[in-house]
């Protein structure tokens, strides 16, 4: 009987997937990433207590990517947040920035901070990301792709750490995956 069930209950959850999927036809939602950013991400490793998340979406023509960055207590002053091109536990070059190179101004409070924005394909900062990664990275559409494949990680720059203090490998929202632990 507990069989019988729990396929039900799988059957609900993916006839329910099949119409949110209908339904994002409608809307502009694309592909979705997230990041833990910790500073034991770092290369090398920092000594930081400071914690961190970023979230992005793109939207479906890879037109535009919007993102919500949250770092707390940082033990510098946030100067940089950018995506590098790099696998984990490996550096790489800044090829899109958020704020320092990026569109936003760095944040008045530097140590705690929650910013929302957009990127473009103008926000392109004219590196070659080949040697680290072995592809190209210049515009929305390859950053996603890399995302997808694991190449990029967001960093939080500082005046403790130039280099970086918090760090996370950007890794893509899987929604079937999510709901079905709701269910367990």
């Amino acid at each position: 009987m507990k069989t019988f069930w729990e396929t039900v209950i799988i059957l609900s959850v993916f006839l329910a997937l099949s119409g949110i999927t209908y339904a994002d036809d409608n809307n502009d939602s694309g592909l979705e990433f997230k990041a833990r950013l910790t500073a034991a991400q770092e290369v090398p490793e920092n000594p930081s207590d400071a914690t961190g998340d970023i979230e992005v979406e793109f939207d479906k023509g890879f037109t535009k990517l919007e993102f919500e960055l949250r770092v707390r207590n940082t033990t510098g002053t946030i100067t940089n947040a950018h995506f590098h091109c790099a696998l984990p536990g490996e550096n790489g070059p800044v090829a899109f920035g958020i704020f320092a190179p990026g569109p936003l101004p760095v944040p008045v409070d530097a140590q705690n901070v929650e910013v929302k924005g957009v990127l473009t394909n103008a926000d392109f900062n004219n590196v070659d990301c080949v040697p680290t990664i072995g592809r190209a990275v210049n515009n929305l559409a390859a950053l996603a792709f890399a995302m997808r494949d694991g190449l990029i990680y967001a960093n939080v720059h500082t005046t403790f750490q130039r280099a970086g203090e918090l760090r996370g490998q950007m890794i893509e929202i899987d929604k079937v995956d999510d709901l079905l632990r709701l269910l367990r």
